[in-house]
């Protein structure tokens, strides 16, 4: 019997154990990376605002760090008695709608999504509060109407749609 065998290992289980390893360093790597965002409809600097008062003055989280030119805030969540390491951060934007918006992201790493979405739902809720109801979307120039005189085509009376068959009245 050889060696390995007496001290009761089976030669498959350092592939297990390094397949789990790796399994659990590629899940805390994905984790380290969530990040949730939301996309607002107003100016970053209307957005700013809201978002430096509703973090200090509404959720009293201590801010370790901000920057309105480079659009960002790290923050102290304190939850439970515990701190985590949070960001938000504002990013300028047009939207589909030719407006000026802005996308908001938060992280907290070392908490689930569930608190980064909560205060990104209280965040837009804050500045729909504080800044009333979104700027409306730019009016888009209605499609060109063909000109009235132009050709109708193939002879059809309806500019190429087949006219329906008529029965004769006796």
């Amino acid at each position: 019997m050889s060696a390995r065998r007496r001290a009761g290992r089976h030669p498959a289980t350092g592939a297990i154990v390094v397949a789990v390893v790796a399994f659990v360093l590629d899940v805390a790597a994905g984790a380290a990376q969530a990040k949730s965002a939301s996309s607002l409809p107003y100016p970053t600097a209307d957005v700013w605002a809201a978002a430096v008062r509703y973090l200090r003055v509404d959720r009293g989280f201590p801010i370790r760090e901000k920057d309105a030119q480079a659009g960002y805030v790290l923050f102290d969540y304190a939850d439970g008695g515990k701190t985590f390491h949070a960001s938000l951060e504002l990013v300028a934007l047009t939207d589909g709608d030719g407006r000026t918006s802005t996308e908001v992201v938060i992280t907290v790493p070392d908490l689930p999504q569930r608190y980064e979405m909560l205060l990104l739902g209280e965040l837009g809720a804050k500045v729909r509060q504080e800044r009333g109801p979104a700027p409306p979307a730019r009016a888009k120039s209605p499609p060109a109407e063909p000109a009235r005189d132009a050709p109708k085509s193939r002879g059809e009376p309806d500019g190429g749609l087949p006219r329906a068959p008529t029965i004769p009245a006796p």
